[in-house]
């Protein structure tokens, strides 16, 4: 007796083939170019791969599916005005600005004249064909993020004019770098693919900013789904934070990884504030004795939003310390989740990991499900885990109200100190009064 298992998302993995096929007819006899060549890889590998679901354990709150619902067109780099980019810019925190519309680069916006010495950015396609980046290239395209290879590999065959940036030997670049990513779609649900590669030499220091919005007026669907991949070599320094304010119509899947070498340095800072469905998958490998990792999240949820933060810290060697702290607050009838999983292995000794998760609900019908783990496998380690969910202190309310403040502003100012805990951890005190205003924007709406 055969058995015949019906693929339920058939007809979502047929669409995104149709539409990869589309792009080829377009390429202008560019085929044979070693990127496309890995891009028609990873459609290739496509119907071998399942796409998630609530059944797997990572995405049981999760059901980030329903963005393949939509009928999606390839992401368009559409037209658009200089003037209409500067709302978007830090100009005064990061001087060099790379713009990607739609997730396309778009060279003629970005600002990148004066690269200082040492610092290399160049598009995927370009790094390919230098003989010293291209085998570490092609090993990120062949590695696939577990548990979302279907997703992982819907990126590497979209993502055309993915950024990859190189920072040579004890090179310290003082000023951060925006990656700035605006959505303009209207009535067209899109395919956005962001791909971020960056590899930080010995020594090296970088900083990033990414920076996602939906343009004003512009608040249509579209499915982001991003790649950033780090490699740090031994003592790199590399900060990366992610500022996402997406249509409230996006559904939005991000996935980063990392792997440090010894007594390398790595912050990471989410900030979630737009998007209908979000899912950030962080992962962090400590391959070199002495690594430090750091990795901090906010996240506001309010109409039916749903945030969903899941991080792997992976203590591969000794001596290594981690830090995770998550915060968010939720409101109407949003969710929120947070999986947060730190692995010691068997012979890294000498570890020191912490993590927490702290919510507030704000209303009966919010939800927030959260679950840090620890597996751990040595004998000589440090580590701890909490979380925390809970509602505003009504006393602490009305000690504000007595003291000549409305009850809107008491709230969002107790909001705001919620918070502060991990916005106090941001470097630059620019960014971290940009950021502020994003909040105070979102507490106002």
């Amino acid at each position: 007796m055969t058995t015949i298992t019906q693929d339920r998302f058939a007809e979502a993995k047929a669409q995104f083939q149709q539409l990869f096929e589309k792009d080829v007819q377009q390429l202008n006899g560019q085929a044979e170019q070693p990127l496309h060549q890995l891009r028609l890889q990873a459609i290739q590998r496509l119907p071998d791969l399942n796409f998630p679901t609530r059944r797997d354990e990572d995405f049981k709150y999760t059901n980030f599916n329903r963005a393949l619902n939509l009928s999606y067109q390839q992401g368009a780099n559409v037209m658009i005005d200089s003037a209409n980019i500067d709302a978007y810019r830090l100009n005064d925190i990061a001087p060099i600005q790379l713009v990607f519309i739609n997730g396309e680069w778009n060279a003629a916006l970005s600002k990148m004249d004066k690269l200082p010495e040492g610092l290399t950015i160049t598009s995927i396609a370009e790094a390919l064909q230098n003989d010293a980046y291209k085998a570490w290239i092609e090993a990120q395209y062949n590695k696939e993020t577990e548990g979302n290879a279907a997703f992982t590999a819907l990126n590497l065959a979209f993502a055309k004019d993915g950024v990859f940036v190189h920072v040579n030997k004890g090179v310290v670049i003082e000023s951060s770098i925006q990656l700035l990513h605006l959505a303009i779609v209207d009535d067209q649900a899109m395919v956005i693919s962001p791909q971020l590669f960056v590899q930080a030499e010995t020594s090296a220091q970088v900083s990033f900013i990414e920076t996602h919005d939906a343009a004003k007026g512009h608040q249509g669907a579209y499915l982001s789904n991003g790649i950033a991949r780090f490699a740090l070599d031994a003592n790199a320094h590399v900060s990366h934070y992610r500022i996402q304010n997406d249509s409230q119509e996006a559904f939005k899947l991000t996935n980063i990884d990392i792997v440090q070498e010894r007594d390398s340095v790595f912050r990471g800072y989410t900030i979630d504030l737009g998007g209908r469905i979000v899912r950030n998958n962080l992962g962090a490998e400590q391959t070199g004795v002495g690594a430090d990792t750091n990795m901090f999240g906010v996240y506001l949820g309010k109409g039916d939003q749903h945030i969903d933060n899941q991080s792997f810290m992976d203590h591969a060697s000794a001596h290594c310390t981690s830090n995770e702290l998550y915060k968010g607050i939720l409101t109407d009838k949003a969710r929120g989740v947070f999986n947060g999983k730190v692995m010691v292995r068997k012979d890294a000794q000498k570890i020191n990991a912490f993590q927490q998760n702290s919510s507030l609900v704000l209303s009966k019908t919010a939800i927030m499900d959260t679950k840090p783990q620890l597996e751990i496998y040595a004998d000589d380690v440090r580590c701890s885990h909490g979380a925390t969910i809970g509602q505003l202190d009504e006393d602490s309310v009305f000690y504000l109200r007595s003291r000549g403040l409305n009850d809107a502003a008491a709230r969002a100012l107790l909001q705001h100190a919620f918070i502060l805990e991990v916005l106090e951890n941001i470097d630059s005190e620019d960014l971290q009064d940009h950021i502020e205003g994003l909040i105070k924007a979102k507490f106002a709406e």
